[in-house]
């Protein structure tokens, strides 16, 4: 004769299955792909940048003497591809394969493979020569180590044309895991952008200028970061230029709280993040540094956001351009149609 098994001993086994499907559900996966492409984007940006000064840059007989460089490396816990060899065909041929696994990652192929292959090839690059490189190129450094974890090509990239050919069980053990390691890289990215905007507001506050609003005048005078006809309209008006200066302040310093207070305090710091990183694009002409930052940004946007996001605009294309209601595009269905998902936050 068997015993009934009470439903108090059920409880905390059901809680804790309820727990444990909700963290392997993988969220924020349009975020997590657009920052694949905007991140992706802006390290090719850098490639073709400099390709033609390559060899002046970062060759064996370049700027910085290779035997400088590859002993500044057997001394350090770093490393770099470039410092294996000193040969001009191997530097040749790791500065194009770097360049051809980015494009790999753009495009969205074999995400798994070529995340950690861009970051080992960027890294590389930068270590070759690290002093012409800024703030961006020092957080994607380590977001990339983050989205080795994540599951960046979920999203507009070969590999979901692929998995769309082989669906995975999402209750398989494997899918549970890849989607706590997915959820987990997103929030390391929450909370290194918020160290980043965190730690650099509270290093303006202890600035002069950045007390005084003088900050931004003094940035568009120095010549370096400008952009020819606009930003004259800016550094010569002193309203605007104080209150770009305590805004970006502001902004910097109560970005940790607004990301994680809750999920409408996220979308203004999101909101207000992509717009200080266009302003910086546009009136400082920073544009990687831009693109690395707001890749990173793009990331905290949750899927169910994305696609309302994508009914506004549909319907805003349909209001205002001429013939009624245009065939909606395939990307803006396919978000439409795919299941909503909770958000993290």
């Amino acid at each position: 004769m068997s015993l009934p098994i009470s439903t108090e001993s059920q409880a905390p086994a059901s809680a804790w299955d309820g727990m444990v499907a909700r963290v392997s559900q993988p969220r924020f996966l349009i975020g997590a792909s657009l920052f694949r492409i905007c991140a992706g984007l802006a390290i090719v940006i850098q490639y073709l940048l400099n390709h033609a000064q390559r060899r002046y840059l970062f060759g064996p007989e370049g700027l910085w003497p290779w035997d400088t460089f590859a002993a500044s490396m057997a001394n350090s816990a770093t490393f770099s591809v470039y410092a294996w060899s000193r040969s001009l065909i191997w530097f040749e041929a790791c500065f194009h394969l770097g360049l051809l696994v980015s494009l790999l990652w753009l495009v969205g192929w074999r995400t798994r493979l070529t995340t950690p292959l861009t970051y080992v090839f960027f890294w590389s690059l930068h270590q070759r020569f690290p002093g012409i490189w800024d703030g961006g190129d020092n957080l994607i450094h380590l977001v990339l180590v983050y989205a080795m974890f994540a599951d960046v090509g979920a999203w507009f990239s070969l590999d979901a044309k692929r998995r769309a050919l082989t669906p995975v069980d999402a209750h398989a053990m494997g899918a549970r895991l890849g989607g706590m390691l997915h959820n987990t890289a997103i929030l390391a990215f929450a909370l290194q952008l918020s160290l980043v905007y965190g730690v650099a507001g509270l290093y303006k506050v202890q600035g002069d200028v950045w007390q005084d609003g003088t900050a931004i005048y003094h940035a568009f005078r120095s010549g370096q970061f400008v952009w020819p006809g606009f930003s004259e309209l800016l550094y010569q008006n002193a309203v605007v230029v104080t209150l770009l200066s305590h805004g970006t302040v502001a902004f910097q310093v109560a970005f940790p709280f607004l990301l994680f207070l809750n999920r409408h305090t996220r979308r203004i710091a999101v909101a207000l993040g992509l717009t200080f990183h266009l302003g910086i694009a546009l009136f400082l002409g920073l544009i990687t540094f831009s693109l690395f930052m707001a890749s990173v940004d793009v990331a905290l946007i949750d899927d169910d956001e994305y696609r309302a996001l994508g009914r506004w605009l549909t319907r805003l294309k349909s209001r205002w351009l001429p013939g009624g209601s245009p065939r909606m595009p395939a990307a803006a269905q396919a978000l439409q149609e795919q299941p909503s998902e909770p958000p993290l936050a």
